[in-house]
């Protein structure tokens, strides 16, 4: 683990670099330059900047960047409202991007909390390529608030963002998938930060089969429903594709190969039964994650030479989704796998 308040004392430095002069936090008493301090922090975290989400769009034939993020961005954003902080000037990136100037959630392939005083930019990020803690931007904004004293631990708080380092990290068994219409951990993306918060205040796990007058408490009834339909859906697809040929062996193990999104859920029903999947566009992109395993960057750049795209993230996911068009075609994608 890093040293204690190391991710602290670099998150001041924000706003330390943020003032025009010292005399600004001058107070006579502790006391009074504390708040001097956490009233300066809220008034200089002012530019945010997040991982926003790629789906695929069936008009424009690729992968698009979407206006919204994924879990952990929309929580460690919660958090920091929570503790009084403006993030409406709020910019999406795509996902590994950053926007110079700006504090970036969840982007950035760094790893920890990184302020870089030149460009005055700022990073709350665990995807950097060394990275092998198990964490989330969740956390790493929690408890830089914590140390900073600008928000209270709690049991509550401390259950969700365990809950959102797990999934960030699938350190849930993918067979939750199939009962995903009853639990929190399958229908969280209909809640807001704070319905997931009223969640865990009073229950402890995520994985708790909800009741009928739970999933209409927390207005999830039509969601529970039409959760159920896309995991039948998605497993007589899956089983379809199956018998297609359309799972091929590689040395990563078994992979599912999705074309042009045929497999709509992608890997939450693909883990159930195999290893990994490659979601591919024709000519536009394609983004491969593997369960278990890791890539083995050095050996994929070898085979491919001049024609490798893409950038490997936390070892797991192969994605390329850029403006030049893409040069591999399936066939050497799965070829390299082999």
């Amino acid at each position: 683990m890093p040293e204690k308040f190391q991710f602290s004392r670099e998150a001041a430095k924000i706003t330390l670099n943020n003032i025009a002069s010292w005399e600004e936090l001058n107070a006579t008493i502790l006391e009074e330059a504390d708040k001097k301090f956490k009233d300066k922090t809220k008034d200089t975290w002012k530019k945010f900047a997040v991982s926003g989400v790629l789906q695929y769009d069936p008009k424009e034939g690729q992968q698009v960047l979407k206006p919204f993020t994924d879990l952990d961005g929309k929580c460690a954003l919660g958090i920091l409202n929570l503790a009084g902080f403006d993030t409406s000037n709020l910019t999406y990136v795509k996902p590994g991007d950053y926007l110079q100037g700006a504090i970036n959630l969840d982007t950035g392939n760094k790893f920890g909390v990184i302020y870089e005083e030149p460009t005055q930019t700022a990073y709350f990020d665990h995807h950097g390529q060394d990275a092998q803690e198990i964490t989330s931007t969740t956390h790493l904004i929690y408890q830089t608030l914590i140390d900073l004293e600008m928000i209270e631990k709690s049991e509550d708080l401390d259950r969700l963002v365990d809950f959102v380092t797990k999934i960030d990290n699938r350190q849930f068994s993918p067979d939750e998938f199939l009962k995903s219409a009853k639990t929190i951990l399958g229908l969280h993306r209909d809640l807001d930060f704070a319905q997931l918060l009223a969640y865990f205040k009073e229950h402890e796990s995520p994985i708790d089969e909800l009741t009928p007058e739970e999933l209409k408490r927390y207005g999830l009834w039509e969601v529970a429903e039409k959760q159920q339909r896309l995991v039948d859906e998605a497993m007589a697809t899956l089983a379809k594709m199956e018998k297609e040929g359309k799972v091929i062996d590689t040395k990563y193990g078994k992979i599912v190969v999705n074309e042009n999104n045929e497999l709509k859920v992608g890997s939450s029903a693909a883990y159930v039964k195999f290893d990994g999947i490659i979601n591919f566009t024709p000519k536009k992109s394609f983004a491969i994650t593997l369960q278990d395993n890791n890539f083995n960057e050095e050996e994929l750049r070898n085979k491919l030479g001049d024609k490798f795209q893409g950038k490997i993230i936390r070892g797991k996911m192969w994605l390329y989704n850029e403006s030049e068009s893409l040069k591999l075609n399936l066939e050497e994608i799965i070829e390299v796998l082999k």
